[in-house]
């Protein structure tokens, strides 16, 4: 009885054990088709990259072999030239292809030493240059007279001389400048700017601290151009000058005749700051009666 139950168990137990093995059979057998497809997918992108790079190289090859002939060609044609053209032989040519090189290097070199030289040749000639124009320029008028009483040089205008004369002014070329107002004075002592002009000739002969000329040149101003909007400053600068000449009274006088002049301007305030300076009054002094 036991042996029979034992049986049956092991009848029954066989078909499921034979489905599972079938099971995973098919799945195998899946798997290894779905592995072939791949292997082939992969050979297939393998072998049409190897076409395109076989490709490649065969134009590759044949640019090659087209420039090869080409070459080959040219070469030909010049040995071709070279012996129609050259009569003697060609044994010694490396030799002498050398020797150019050579040869060429020294040029080179001697080329970029003469460079140097011209430079420092244009240098000196550009130094030389201008010493000639300073010893050929005319000596500086006397200061606070007119430069020259000939007519300006041609290309020169009232208007570029006098902007010339205020640049190098502001710039710091007192002497330049000095020399550019005198001339201005001279060439165009009518026009409306010659004030101007004469008072600026004054003013740097005082920062120059060249009082007796500075003092010539602001009576020239004051004398030459009596009514002009330079007039109040030519008297305070006047003025001044004279202070520093040591003549209190006429400084005085100056200083009064700035105020007069022009009550509102901004030289009247600057000449009442030096009568307070001087201890004297700003107000204006009564008319004297007469007998």
């Amino acid at each position: 009885m036991r042996l029979i139950l034992i049986s049956s168990l092991l009848l029954a137990t066989v078909p499921f054990s034979a489905l599972a093995q079938k099971k995973e059979m098919i799945e195998l057998g899946r798997d290894l088709a779905l592995l072939q497809e791949e292997v082939r997918t992969m050979q297939k992108s393998q072998n049409d990259k190897l076409s395109n790079i076989e490709g490649t190289l065969k134009a590759i090859q044949d640019q090659i072999a087209a420039s090869s002939r080409a070459i080959t060609l040219l070469d030909s044609g010049l040995k071709d030239r070279m012996e129609k053209s050259m009569s003697t032989p060609l044994s010694g040519l490396g030799g002498k292809v050398d020797t150019l090189g050579q040869d060429f290097g020294y040029v080179r070199e001697s080329v970029t030493e003469i460079n140097t030289r011209l430079g420092k040749l244009d240098q000196k000639i550009a130094d030389l240059s201008n010493t000639i124009k300073t010893m050929q320029a005319p000596p500086p008028a006397p200061a606070g007279l007119p430069a020259t009483a000939s007519g300006p040089p041609p290309g020169v205008s009232s208007q570029s001389l006098y902007q010339d004369a205020m640049r190098d002014k502001s710039g710091g070329n007192l002497d330049l400048a000095l020399k550019e107002f005198n001339d201005y004075v001279a060439w165009f002592g009518d026009t409306d700017l010659a004030p101007n002009a004469q008072y600026y000739v004054g003013e740097i002969l005082y920062n120059q601290k060249q009082y007796e000329q500075a003092l010539v040149a602001f009576d020239r101003a004051l004398e030459a151009y009596p009514k002009n909007v330079k007039t109040a400053d030519a008297h305070l600068m006047k003025g001044r000058t004279l202070l520093k000449m040591a003549r209190r009274s006429d400084a005085e006088q100056e200083f009064r005749a700035a105020i007069a002049v022009s009550p509102s301007s901004d030289a009247a305030g600057r000449a009442k700051g030096e009568l307070r300076d001087l201890g004297l009054s700003t107000a204006p002094r009564p008319a004297a009666r007469k007998r």
